[in-house]
């Protein structure tokens, strides 16, 4: 057992050294800096989602409130697309709004968010709203060097400042002269340097559980509703920490001097944080390429122009296959009004959404697979297994944003399915039917979640190099 006096000696000798301290107060320094930035970057969006919202509020209240005017006989309208009732103002005057709320701990990592948007406009004819809007960065990967944020300290920055602290418990002393003095001590070689290790992990990992826990608190995290959360940010922190220090120990194991020791922690820290990324980012491209947007676009052009040569028939094809869209009504068919016009130019936008969808889907798919390929591949490097984990908790993940999207597109889908064979019949909306539109909900359970997964990995990681430590700790050291 360690013996208690020793702690005070240990806490002594480790704020003694002005190199520690210095780095404690940069971790400390950058995780306050990307706390606030976090918080001014998730503030902003919130504020535009809830202009958004506020927006389209209004604009039903307003609509509402012309709507009873009409039926009072307080209000008259010359022209027909003025009209309140008429669904040519619903069409273009009172969209929809999708969005992502955002979770308790979306402080701890911006994620996706340098991607993509929090809410999307909905509107009745056809516009990107409609689609998954996909971009060319579609994997987390690509975003290492985004905006900064805790998940971005704590992954790639953690680790460095852990091997510089412990890379030379066991060679500083034997380049002192004073590991023969440690080794005629009745204590084992092998256990002096675990609990050595042990110490600098206490102080580390205990000033970065406080950092964290202060740094929640001073930015409006609701901790108390949300302690499983904050409890498996603080289970991830810790097995990654501990990762890093047990490697620190295996190295310090084998004996080597302060210069190697050094070369060989910071090697394998760029092979886990970076190289490893990069390549599987890399090969996820190669195995799975997407085609470009542009691609994408100039196929619904031609779709739409396909479809628009050949318009009578495929008019007659959308009312066979939506009977209840089909009116006889003459304003319906007279060109010449805006009743008229509008119902033409969303029966074609429809059409053509419906021809290009089976291309568009199969980019969707692709996107789909190359995130799952890095998501099968990231068991490669902890880094990667980490930022899996911390955007998880955080709300932020790819697979949180994909399945906004595709909740986004069902509700778009829904809402104009619900408008159109009012729009199309000339129906003229109540303010009942409009404060019943539907309204948008994102479902957290649709989002796949992986944390558990991404846990018993880094388990298996320390397992892994538990193992290897007490094997080499069995064999003579270098004295």
């Amino acid at each position: 057992m360690m013996h208690e006096s020793l702690l005070p000696l240990e806490l002594k000798h480790f704020f003694r050294n002005r190199s520690y301290v210095g780095l404690l107060a940069v971790l400390i320094l950058l995780m306050t800096l990307a706390a606030w930035k976090s918080h001014i970057y998730t503030a902003a969006k919130a504020e535009q989602t809830e202009v958004q919202l506020q927006k389209v509020k209004d604009n039903d209240a307003n609509l509402i409130a012309q709507i009873d005017s009409l039926n009072q006989g307080l209000a008259t309208y010359e022209d027909s697309y003025t009209l309140p009732t008429s669904g040519v103002r619903l069409t273009y005057n009172n969209h929809r709004i999708t969005w992502l709320p955002f979770q308790p701990f979306s402080l701890i990592a911006i994620g996706q968010g340098d991607i993509y948007s929090n809410y999307k406009k909905i509107v009745l004819y056809f516009n990107d709203s409609y689609e998954m809007r996909s971009e060319e960065l579609v994997s987390p990967l690509e975003q290492l060097f985004g905006q900064l944020d805790l998940t971005f300290v704590w992954v790639y920055l953690l680790p460095l400042i852990i091997l510089l602290t412990s890379f030379n418990v066991l060679s500083i002393e034997r380049e002192s002269g004073r590991l023969s003095l440690i080794a005629s001590q009745p204590i084992k070689l092998s256990y002096w340097v675990l609990r050595k290790i042990i110490f600098q992990f206490f102080i580390i990992f205990t000033i970065l559980l406080v950092s964290t826990v202060a740094l929640l608190l001073i930015f409006n995290v609701d901790l108390a509703n949300n302690l499983s959360t904050l409890g498996l940010l603080i289970l991830t922190l810790f097995l990654y920490s501990a990762f890093w220090f047990l490697l620190s120990f295996l190295v310090n194991l084998a004996g080597y001097n302060s210069g190697r020791s050094l070369i060989i922690l910071t090697s394998i820290w760029v092979f886990f944080v970076f190289l490893i990324p990069s390549a599987v980012n890399l090969l996820a491209k190669e195995t799975n390429p997407i085609p470009s947007r542009l691609e994408i676009v100039n196929h619904h052009l031609a779709t739409y122009n396909e479809m628009e040569a050949n318009l009578d028939v495929e008019l007659e094809q959308l009312y066979q296959r939506h009977p209840d869209w089909y009116s006889e009504k003459p304003v319906t068919k007279d060109m010449s009004n805006s009743t008229g016009w509008n119902i033409n130019y969303l029966a074609k936008q429809y059409i053509a959404q419906l021809k290009h969808r089976s291309v568009a889907d199969n980019y969707e798919l692709q996107v789909d697979k190359r995130n799952q390929w890095v998501e099968n591949f990231k068991i490669l490097s902890p880094s990667m297994i980490v930022q899996s984990a911390l955007t998880d908790l955080a709300g932020t993940s790819s697979g949180f944003y994909r399945s906004y999207l595709r909740q986004a597109q069902q509700y778009a889908q829904a809402y104009r399915q619900y408008v159109f064979k009012r729009v199309f019949t000339n129906h003229f909306f109540t303010s009942d039917e409009i404060r019943a539109l539907p309204v948008f909900q994102f479902d957290t359970k649709k989002v796949p979640r992986n944390l558990g997964m991404d846990l018993a990995m880094l388990f298996a990681y320390l397992v892994a190099l538990g193992l290897f430590c007490t094997y080499l700790a069995k064999r003579e050291l270098v004295k």
